[in-house]
């Protein structure tokens, strides 16, 4: 019982309030056109260009010879062995003066 009568208190609350709901999408699109207008007058643009053309389609043989060349550099991948790290650290140092001596 006390439950419901603190609920419905709830709801007659805000029933009294005077704020707004926050709309977040609403918030998100003027943030987002702000930035885009920030970046038209960096670029000293009056409007966003207009899309670009779309690219001819590659070739068959093309496509073909790349995909070809992935999988063989996947399957070298797959077959190669692990790299040593310490292989990755010099294990000589050489020293070459550069002023002559006296």
């Amino acid at each position: 019982m006390f439950l419901a009568v603190f609920l419905a208190l709830l709801g007659a609350s805000r029933a009294f309030s005077t704020c707004r709901t926050l709309d977040l999408e609403a918030a998100r699109r003027k943030r987002i056109e702000a930035v885009r207008g920030q970046i038209l007058s960096k670029l000293r643009l009056p409007e966003p260009p207009p899309d670009p053309p779309p690219a001819p389609a590659l070739p068959e043989d093309v496509r073909a010879l790349y995909n070809s060349t992935r999988e063989l550099l996947r399957q070298r991948a797959l077959t190669r062995p692990p790299d040593d790290p310490e292989d990755y650290y010099a294990k000589e140092l050489h020293r070459f003066p550069m002023e002559t001596p006296g």
